[in-house]
């Protein structure tokens, strides 16, 4: 297990456990841009994320949370 996925590991666990958590978007944030830069193409890029709009959606409605992983 490298150390990309050890760090995604945590995140999960941290996520997890704080899923009411004021920390919640950052380390769903931080567990995404992790996701992407191991499957760029099963993910949304962490730029899209945080600004809310897919690649080729701007035209259409954000999704209002967090996609589950």
């Amino acid at each position: 297990m490298g150390f990309i996925d050890r760090e995604l590991a945590r995140l999960h666990r941290a996520l997890d456990v704080g899923a009411g958590s004021p920390r919640y978007f950052e380390l769903y944030a931080a567990q995404q841009a992790l996701a992407w830069a191991m499957e760029p193409e099963g993910f949304a890029s962490p730029s899209s994320y945080l600004t809310d709009t897919q690649e080729g959606s701007g035209d259409c409605p954000a999704y209002p949370g967090p996609l589950p992983s």
